[in-house]
């Protein structure tokens, strides 16, 4: 028998599902958003279409996204683009961003928010997952009234070296972690200033998205050659990282940033927005 709260938790997700259907330009897409959730909640049923690539249109924005079918990738875009969760960085933000870094860009929809938001930006994405990457190319080479971001494949990471990644948590949870010798892939991790040098990117960074699934603490404790150039940022934290541990960083690294918003996130973590005085 289900319990209370899961019976309430059940009619909460169908009411939000019905809510959100008006989001959509085309009913179908709506449907397969229930039937997503459908293959998600049921991971080991043979059910059709698991893993298909589909087309999602939005109503307002011209281009298709495109999602994996049955994985979290639809999660990821009814976070950015439904529950709106990068407006307060974007209202902070105002007209003048020249250049943005997105660390974990997982399948390009924080790089689509960035792209209509500010047009003339130069940007570069940052994803060590190698299917996800794929995603961003996907979602990203339509964009032709956009310039091409540069994308990185690669963890970005307070020491360079070179790392595995921890495939257990889903698309959008993968996370570095050392070296593991039985597998056969090793990704490479990179400091910011080396991915910066790479693309050829210089100045000022008006605007850093970090998402990277633990990771932040490595790359907040190594972040003194960096953070002074950084005007505005939002970073997820992930326990055992905290608000005041970034903070603590932040502030021994010299860095004018401050906290002006938060908010809860999934599994305990937590989105902190940032920007520097005057």
């Amino acid at each position: 028998m289900m319990s209370k709260d899961a019976s309430s938790s059940t009619v909460n997700t169908v009411r939000r599902l019905w809510r959100l259907r008006h989001k959509y330009e085309y009913f179908h897409n709506w449907l397969f958003s229930v039937y997503h959730r459908v293959l998600m909640r049921f991971p080991r049923l043979p059910l059709p279409g698991r893993q298909s690539i589909l087309r999602v249109w939005l109503k307002g924005i011209s281009e298709p996204f495109y999602v994996r079918l049955g994985t979290t990738d639809w999660y990821v875009l009814e976070e950015i683009f439904f529950d709106v969760v990068y407006d307060p960085l974007i209202k902070h933000a105002g007209v003048e961003v020249r250049q943005i870094i997105d660390l974990g860009a997982n399948t390009g929809f924080s790089t689509r928010l960035w792209q209509s938001n500010f047009p003339e930006a130069r940007i570069i994405a940052v994803e060590p997952d190698k299917a996800n990457m794929q995603m961003c190319l996907r979602n990203l080479s339509g964009q032709r009234e956009y310039s091409r971001p540069q994308l990185v494949q690669a963890c970005v990471a307070g020491v360079a070296r070179c790392v595995s990644m921890d495939l257990s948590g889903g698309s959008w949870r993968f996370s570095m972690i050392e070296a593991d010798p039985t597998q056969e892939e090793l990704i490479e991790a990179r400091t910011l200033p080396q991915i910066m040098a790479e693309c050829g990117m210089q100045g000022k960074i008006d605007l850093v998205k970090c998402n990277i699934e633990g990771a932040e603490e490595e790359v907040f404790a190594h972040c003194d050659e960096w953070i002074g150039q950084v005007r505005r940022l939002a970073v997820q934290v992930h326990y055992p990282y905290t608000s005041a541990r970034l903070l603590d960083d932040l502030k021994r690294a010299g860095a004018s940033l401050k906290l002006y918003h938060s908010m809860d996130c999934e599994a305990g973590s937590k989105l902190l927005f940032l920007e520097q005085n005057g």
